[in-house]
């Protein structure tokens, strides 16, 4: 396989990963499940140009030459975070109310 869907496909996975695990800690509804290959998705794209911007106004120009193992680790961490940040996000909007907790054991 080309090396740039191999990292295409690492960095969705990463990014649905961080994803899914903000989705169990908020407890979202089933519905967010749904959504959830598709946001993490646009989650990933966030993830790219946030990484690229970084890159390009943070760091120091030598950087891709001398620590490039470091910065793709870094690029990865990114990816988690943002994936968390929005799974949270997506499981705060989505999560449920305490009344329908409650109806839901009593009915």
């Amino acid at each position: 396989m080309n090396t740039n869907i191999v990292e295409l496909l690492i960095t969705y996975g990463v990014t649905a990963a961080g994803m899914l695990a903000g989705l169990l800690v908020q407890r979202a509804d089933t519905r967010a499940y749904w959504r959830w290959p598709v946001y993490s998705a646009m989650a990933m794209a966030l993830g790219v140009v946030l990484w690229n911007l970084l890159r390009k106004h943070v760091l120091p120009h030598d950087w891709p030459l001398t620590h490039s193992r470091t910065m793709y680790f870094c690029a990865l961490v990114l990816y988690a975070l943002v994936g968390l940040a929005l799974g949270l996000l997506l499981g705060r909007l989505t999560g449920r109310t305490k009344r329908e907790s409650q109806s839901g054991e009593t009915g």
